[in-house]
């Protein structure tokens, strides 16, 4: 995994996963939001982005990766999974403003809390102010979140705002097929549908499935066909 830099008064250090790329997301129809996160993630662009959807359709992913983008283009980042934060207290927001790009995760985990928003609200100003970039990332629209100070719902629509459509076979066969291509792994459509099929769409299983797939076909020698993952996977 790759550590991220994390002010010190943070209480735990968070990691991106390695794969969490923007080469590694399958972005289907959302080809404007994933540019418009590069853009911040290189310090250009928005100030504040906000984007929706449920588990599976690649929030995370994609607020890992503009961390991943920020290390390259030489920025500073913090990623932040509020739902891991949130027994902790809201003054892990203090000081942030000095990175140039800041992501906060699970922005629900938060919602309705008066400590949190407040605080929520007072980092926004900050860093618009110091001229920095943010990206939240929550599994609703922002009308739906559940935000109980106005000021800071306000806060959250004054950037781009978007919405991801929940992840069907078609977003689970292209990312699985294209996290396989970057393996120097080639997966057909019949065989993307028919692992997806027998994971019942779960994600990491998927994941995992691949990586057992790659290590299989590397060691046999062999292309990924139905009998041969069949055989592998004991389905």
């Amino acid at each position: 995994m790759a550590s991220i830099q994390v002010v010190e008064q943070l209480p735990l250090r968070v990691q991106l996963r390695d794969e969490a790329t923007f080469e590694n997301f399958y972005a289907k129809q959302d080809l404007e939001a994933v540019e418009q996160i590069k853009l911040a993630a290189q310090g250009k662009g928005e100030q504040s982005i906000y984007v929706s959807g449920q588990i599976g359709s690649g929030c995370s992913h994609l607020l890992q990766a503009a961390c991943h983008e920020a290390q390259a283009s030489g920025l500073n980042s913090v990623y932040l999974p509020l739902d891991e934060l949130v027994g902790y207290s809201p003054a892990v927001f203090e000081s942030l403003e000095d990175l140039p790009l800041i992501a906060l995760d699970n922005l629900q985990s938060i919602a309705g809390d008066e400590l949190w928003e407040e605080a929520l609200f007072h980092m926004f100003n900050r860093v618009r102010d110091a001229g920095g970039r943010m990206i939240f990332a929550a599994d609703k629209p922002l009308e739906k979140l559940g935000v109980k100070l106005p000021d800071l719902l306000s806060r959250l629509k004054w950037g781009l705002v978007y919405e991801f459509d929940d992840p069907d076979d078609e977003f689970k066969m292209g990312t699985l097929q294209l996290r396989g291509h970057n393996r120097g792994l080639e997966i057909t459509a019949d065989v993307a549908k028919y692992v997806v099929r027998h994971v019942n769409g779960d994600m990491e299983q998927m994941f995992e499935v691949l990586q057992q797939l790659d290590n299989a076909s590397l060691s046999a020698q062999r292309k990924l066909t139905r009998p041969f993952v069949k055989a592998v996977m004991n389905w």
